[in-house]
């Protein structure tokens, strides 16, 4: 089950690196979104609490369910998908953080 408040906690990250990624395009040019976007997120969270990785993995999971998402619904551009990504996001991230803390008390 999807934690709202880190859902949206995400969202409100996403809106924030969505911004930070198109400020930087403006003045150096496109980027890869996904390594920008998951290096903006685990500065935000925390190193000590996410690995780069592991939110690669999760945000490059939204992307691909959403645009299938996208093109179910067939309207463009979803203007709320930084809602939809993080709740996709906070579920997968959630297991994975504690699934990592059980095996590092474990060892």
């Amino acid at each position: 089950m999807t934690d709202p408040a880190f859902a949206g906690v995400l969202a409100d990250l996403l809106r924030r690196a969505e911004a930070a990624h198109l400020a930087y395009q403006e003045e150096h040019g496109p980027t890869d979104w996904p390594q920008f976007y998951a290096k903006h997120l685990v500065a935000a969270l925390g190193e000590e609490n996410y690995r780069e990785e592991d939110v690669l993995t999760a945000l490059l999971a939204a992307a691909s369910a959403h645009g299938i998402h996208e093109a179910q619904e067939g309207k463009g551009r979803d203007e709320k998908w930084p809602e939809w990504y993080a709740e996709h996001m906070a579920d997968r991230l959630s297991r994975q953080w504690y699934l990592d803390q059980a095996l590092d008390d474990e060892f």
